[in-house]
């Protein structure tokens, strides 16, 4: 079969993956595992390996055995997936809700009226201030 991007994704397999198993879960699902490799240059790679269990994961818990049939075609379904672009876009969100943008340091998106430095209260004073375009 030949991969067509599908809605701004490499393919149909990781567009749906993303969309039924990943996107519904919270970031917060993967947090131990970004913190415990955050600065690492695998991070993305290692984490797509991850989703890539987790997913596997749940399809198992869902068939009777190994030899199951659903399960077989499960696996040949998400053989085509991208797991790299699924794990960019969880690291992009998870930075968007939980990394400081000035410094990186992790923040907890309940408390944004409490930020890491001055420097980064001013950072983001001065980008909502800002004339747009």
């Amino acid at each position: 079969m030949k991969n067509q991007t599908h809605n701004g994704w490499t393919n149909y397999p990781t567009w749906k993956i993303n969309l039924e198993m990943i996107d519904d879960l919270d970031t917060d699902h993967w947090t131990d595992f970004i913190e415990d490799n955050r600065g690492s240059d695998m991070l993305v790679y290692n984490l797509g390996q991850e989703i890539r269990e987790y997913v596997e994961e749940k399809f198992y818990s869902e068939c009777v055995t190994e030899k199951d049939l659903v399960y077989q075609y499960a696996l040949a379904f998400i053989a085509d997936v991208n797991w790299r672009e699924i794990a960019d876009h969880v690291l992009d969100t998870y930075k968007e809700n939980y990394w400081c943008d000035n410094c990186g340091t992790r923040v907890d998106e309940r408390y944004q009226s409490n930020y890491c430095s001055s420097e980064c209260a001013r950072e983001d004073e001065l980008l909502a201030t800002h004339p747009k375009g």
